[in-house]
């Protein structure tokens, strides 16, 4: 798994710090819900692999500046399931199912199964969450990093029909608290202390 890693840091240096970040913040997310810590440690782990996939996918794709075309959405869908079968002998399943499901949506609109509500697991409707969250407030190279107002907003806007409303609620929760927000998101709150 490691030199997935590697090969993930190496090629697409911006993939796997997002990875790291959506990791973070996922697990902070699950903590302020009260999950156990196995779940909140498989959140972790699914977080840093969640996007291994797109090492498969065209740089062209990736890295396109404006919106993708019909062909390139149907190619980028691809990567929660090559990431799955990237992964599935490697770490334990739940992780590998967190991989594959964390682009469905609770209205069942989601991809690549099309499942829905409580058919996907909640390590990986948090993921979806903190995965979002991080994508709207940083860099991309298809659109300047967002303020976390506007994040909170989209959040609030799909909570339940994209996303799952109680991880939202944490999220949410998360953002809002003064400490988290002292400290950026790239802390932890310990003990309610930023380190």
């Amino acid at each position: 798994m490691h030199r997935l890693m590697r090969v993930l840091a190496a090629t697409d240096p911006a993939l796997a710090e997002h990875g790291n970040r959506t990791a973070h913040l996922a697990t902070e997310v699950a903590v302020r819900m009260g999950m156990a810590r196995d779940y909140v440690e498989r959140i972790g782990a699914a977080g840093r692999y969640h996007d291994i996939g797109k090492l498969f996918i065209s740089r062209e794709i990736l890295d396109k500046p404006g919106p993708p075309t019909k062909r390139e959405w149907v190619e980028l869908r691809r990567h929660p399931r090559i990431g799955f079968e990237l992964i599935r002998k490697r770490v334990p399943a739940p992780i590998a199912k967190i991989v594959l499901t964390h682009h469905e949506r609770v209205d069942g609109q989601g991809y690549p199964g099309g499942i829905s509500g409580r058919e996907i697991p909640i390590e990986a409707r948090v993921l979806q969450v903190a995965d979002a969250f991080d994508a709207i407030t940083s860099q991309r190279p298809y659109q300047p990093a967002l303020p976390v107002a506007y994040a909170v907003d989209e959040l609030k806007k799909y909570a339940g029909t994209q996303f799952d409303p109680d991880a939202v609620n944490g999220i949410l929760e998360l953002v809002e608290d003064p400490r988290w927000a002292d400290a950026g998101s790239g802390s932890r709150l310990r003990d309610g202390i930023a380190v």
